[in-house]
């Protein structure tokens, strides 16, 4: 990064990105060297140069931030009901990066081409989207499918509300997500999760729920604050919560367990399905018990197929696989079970 200005402002730039980066940045060490000054006039990104041996950091997947929630929710935005909304604090990273440097075009929306509209957001610095790589909208961006499990489209104008009536019917969906596919149901509904729970050949370990929000995940489980400050992370894990007496959940959603896996809506699709069904959703790996989690189409697609009754697609690949983080809290400490969508790859410190 090359600043220029008086020794003043570039001493409060110093302090000021020590002190206050921008979210979510990582900022271990900063080292400076002064230079003679080049004139520069405005701010850029310079294109990334291909180096041999390059090594850096890849950011994780970030759950959706409260700018990107509410456009999704604002019937007056054009990326009103968008599955793939994101901007530079949030979305797909890890999971859809095939090699560095981090540039869409090392991506899996290299696919897709920016419209007018993404392009000027992207090539804005005053912009939220300026360089997020995965930046889309309905016009140029990723688009939903409907399948049913041999591989046919279901005709329908609006795929999520589809999936919604059909939810409410006890049927058992594959949801193309982040790392991979979901096995999602109605967790409220005892027929569908023990319907998939011998679909999955999964005799007793527990399903994870997915619940709208924090009122939500209180009605059936004590949430202390440790708790809840995971669930709303920017990680988005699983987080086992202690069943409250009163839980009505199904029993075949954690057979004779203490403790209720429990997470909230990380990604705009879920936060769509999630609202409008008004349903808590089973949200267990796509998978047979004890196998990888699905996440090539194709694969998945026949892997999953005597599982699901519906698929729910699109068409931004998934790289790499990334299945949810699973974390407890352990005398106020989140000790972490399974490390994977919203940690990985950060490394950890020895």
């Amino acid at each position: 990064m090359d600043v220029e200005g008086c020794d003043s402002s570039v001493d409060e730039f110093l302090t000021c990105l020590a002190k206050s980066p921008p979210p979510h940045a990582i900022i271990e060490n900063i080292h400076y060297t002064t230079l003679p000054p080049k004139g520069y006039k405005s701010f850029i990104i310079e294109e990334s140069a291909i180096k041999e041996n390059n090594t850096t950091m890849i950011c994780a997947d970030i759950a959706t931030c409260p700018d990107c929630l509410k456009e999704l929710f604002d019937p007056g935005d054009h990326r009103y009901h968008y599955p793939f909304i994101n901007c530079t604090n949030c979305g797909p990273r890890f999971t859809i990066v095939k090699d560095i440097p981090y540039d869409r075009a090392n991506t899996t929306m290299s696919d897709f081409r920016m419209c007018h509209d993404c392009s000027s957001e992207y090539h804005d610095p005053k912009n939220r989207r300026f360089h997020a790589q995965p930046n889309a909208c309905p016009v140029c961006g990723p688009q939903l499918m409907l399948l049913n499990n041999e591989g046919f489209a279901v005709q329908t104008q609006d795929p999520i509300s589809t999936v919604c009536t059909l939810l409410h019917d006890g049927k058992i969906f594959a949801v193309k997500g982040l790392g991979g596919y979901h096995i999602a149901c109605d967790a409220l509904n005892s027929k569908s999760v023990f319907l998939l729970r011998k679909r999955k050949y999964r005799e007793d370990k527990p399903f994870a729920v997915m619940m709208e929000n924090i009122e939500t995940v209180n009605k059936f489980c004590f949430v202390n604050a440790k708790e809840e400050t995971l669930l709303f992370s920017r990680q988005r894990p699983i987080v086992l919560s202690k069943k409250k007496i009163s839980c009505t959940m199904p029993h075949d959603i954690a057979p004779d367990n203490l403790y209720l896996g429990v997470m909230l809506p990380y990604t705009p699709l879920h936060h769509l399905i999630i609202r409008e069904s008004g349903l808590p959703l089973v949200m267990t790996s796509g998978n047979v018990s004890d196998e990888p989690i699905a996440y090539k189409d194709n694969e998945s697609l026949e892997r999953l197929k005597g599982i699901a009754d519906y698929f729910l697609v699109h068409d931004r690949d998934i790289f790499m696989r990334c299945d949810d983080s699973v974390v407890k809290v352990v005398e106020d400490k989140a000790m972490i079970i399974r490390r994977s969508r919203g940690y990985a790859p950060f490394p950890l410190r020895l």
